[in-house]
């Protein structure tokens, strides 16, 4: 009979909507290994495009140079007709060209400056803002001074405590700045692709460009591909793995992590490249117009739509590491290539669902991740300024404070009603771009607190701002580590979805063993050495003993399940009697036999 119990299964929230899978990535990136990947990962990352930045910018051109003077013109237009007409070029004509070549030369700089800038940078004089600076390029600047959005703390104060019209332009700044970099990892890989292939901008630009997104790929194809494998085993169920068994995972396949993604880069550049010679040739006259262009379209469109469809597919570039990650041996570079364009293809709108919830579940975590960083920092720092505050206010800890990461407003909120205090500015950059910036509230100010800096003052700020960028790095790589967790938690649900494959498996590496299963092989003829005596038993058949020798005569021996019988002795006479003589044979006299064995 049945006891009663109900057999049927429960309800499951994550059987039925599988999606909820990827709540479990809060969980998972928070691990203490993954955030010291993510932060070695920016922290390299941001170094190598300092780098590059710092090799390729050059200075604004200069309109006073020679190369744009009507002289230096004359001698590239000696001895040749303007088009479309029969006469030679005039001084007017040359003024016009060194002005035409002198704004081809500065667009083109204005385009490297705005990427590769340095701190302090001057524009040239130019309409919208002549001798005014600049702030520093995109991939010139480092992690930590990087705006990305208000302070969470600020933010929340201002949420509770403001009027309509401040939090409004809290929330504003929260969802344009703080939201983005839960996508980061995905659009510092996409600025470089976006801007070669855009107008206007110089060769010198794009090589720069292909370095600063093959340099990112090399980063990301090794710490990317760390996070993945750790997250893919811990996702699985598949027990625990260290952190050496995953370097190692990852470094045995670094090259398929790395082609992975610029197969399909490289694939693009090679038809841009067939299409670039394409276009020389069609520049012959009649050939180009009516053969090349005029039937030959067809061509130019299908190479089109061939470097379309492979960059759509960068898209799906998060999900090459976990393919790598999740499949090991059984994949490579072509197989982590057509899954990840594939599942984006065959699936769209998964896709786009999965990564809308990891987007909007990221954002709520990231932000409690932020905000617990920053308040148990801001309490630290009040707690340490309270005794200055009381007995001597010169000694206040807020100068130590000036070198704090200005992104995500540490510093704003760190030197809040100091001397020092920042604010928050908008400026913009050579091609109109809005950035924003930390500035002093009173410059004059700030500078004469700081002209009394003694050594250790200066010395002290230094340690604090080091150990507030390895603090900030660990925060900032919460983002980066979800962002992987997610992107391998996706996979799993995609693989799922499209080939039908259970989330649990899994590659996973078998250690070789430390010690030989089983003793060498001994040679053909070759005695094996006898064992000593204090060795482990050979699990063989046992040697063959020799019985024992034969025991004196002794009574019959009852059965084995009883204890043997004892004849009583003999009862003892009066006196001493001796043997009877023995007949022949061995038979005593009195009659008795001899007993036998």
């Amino acid at each position: 009979m049945p006891d009663g119990r109900d057999q049927t299964p429960g309800f499951s929230f994550r059987a039925t909507f599988p999606w909820m899978e990827i709540f479990r990535c809060f969980q998972v990136a928070l691990d203490p290994r993954k955030l010291l990947v993510a932060a070695a990962g920016i922290l390299t990352m941001s170094l190598g495009w300092y780098v590059l930045s710092a090799m390729f910018y050059y200075k604004a051109p200069d309109r006073s140079a020679a190369e744009y003077q009507t002289t230096a013109i004359d001698k590239d237009y000696q001895d040749k007709k303007k088009p479309g007409t029969d006469r030679n070029y005039t001084q007017e004509d040359l003024k016009e060209e060194a002005q035409r070549r002198y704004e081809t030369d500065l667009a083109q700089w204005m385009v490297l400056a705005d990427l590769a800038g340095p701190y302090g940078q001057t524009a040239p004089a130019q309409p919208g803002g002549a001798g005014l600076v600049r702030p520093p390029g995109r991939f010139r600047t480092m992690p930590w001074d990087e705006y990305r959005g208000p302070n969470p703390f600020l933010f929340v104060t201002s949420v509770i405590g403001g009027s309509a019209a401040e939090r409004s332009d809290a929330i504003s700044g929260f969802m344009s700045g703080s939201i983005p970099v839960l996508v980061e990892p995905l659009v510092k890989l996409l600025i470089p692709v976006t801007k070669m292939i855009s107008p206007g901008v110089s060769p010198q630009t794009r090589f720069y460009l292909f370095l600063v997104l093959v340099w990112s790929l090399a980063v990301w194809a090794f710490f990317g591909g760390v996070i993945t494998r750790l997250a893919a085993v811990q996702l699985a169920n598949k027990g625990p793995v260290t952190f050496r068994q995953a370097v190692r995972f990852v470094a045995n396949r670094y090259v398929n992590y790395l082609l992975s993604p610029l197969l399909p880069i490289g694939i693009i550049g090679a038809v841009a490249l067939g299409l670039i010679v394409y276009g020389v040739l069609a520049m012959i006259p009649v050939v180009g117009d009516l053969v090349l262009l005029g039937l030959g379209l067809p061509l130019v469109i299908l190479g089109g739509a061939i470097m379309a469809v492979f960059l759509v597919g960068l898209v799906g570039y998060p999900l090459m590491y976990p393919t790598l990650s999740v499949e090991g041996d059984s994949s490579d570079t072509f197989d982590a290539l057509s899954r990840s364009i594939n599942y984006v293809y065959q699936a769209p709108w998964h896709y786009i669902w999965y990564w809308l919830v990891a987007v909007v579940y990221g954002a709520a975590v990231t932000f409690f991740v932020l905000f617990f960083t920053s308040l148990m920092v801001y309490m630290g720092k009040w707690a340490v300024g309270l005794p200055p505050s009381a007995v001597h206010s010169d000694r206040k800890p807020e100068y130590l404070f000036i070198y704090a990461p200005e992104s995500f407003g540490w510093k704003e909120l760190l030197l809040k009603d100091s001397p020092y205090e920042v604010v928050h500015r908008e400026v913009y950059s050579t091609t109109g771009r809005r950035v924003d910036v930390y500035q002093p509230v009173r410059p004059e100010l700030d500078k004469q607190y700081r002209d009394e800096f003694w050594w250790y003052n200066t010395l002290g700020a230094r340690m604090v701002g080091f150990w507030l960028a390895l603090l900030f790095l660990l925060m900032l790589g919460f983002s980066y580590s979800f962002f992987w967790s997610a992107a391998t938690a996706i996979y799993f649900l995609l693989r799922r979805k499209v080939d039908e494959a259970e989330p649990d498996e899994v590659f996973i590496e078998e250690d070789e063993p430390e010690a030989p299963l089983a003793p060498p092989k001994i040679a053909d003829g070759t005695a094996a050495p006898a064992a000593p005596s204090t060795s482990l038993p050979v699990l063989s058949s046992p040697p063959v003993v020799p019985p024992p020798p034969a025991a004196p005569a002794l009574p019959p021996i009852p059965l084995a399940s009883s204890p043997p019988v004892v004849p009583p002795p003999p009862v003892p006479t009066t006196g001493p009697s001796a043997p009877a003589p023995l007949l022949p044979g061995g038979t005593p006299a009195n009659g008795e036999e001899k007993p036998t064995a």
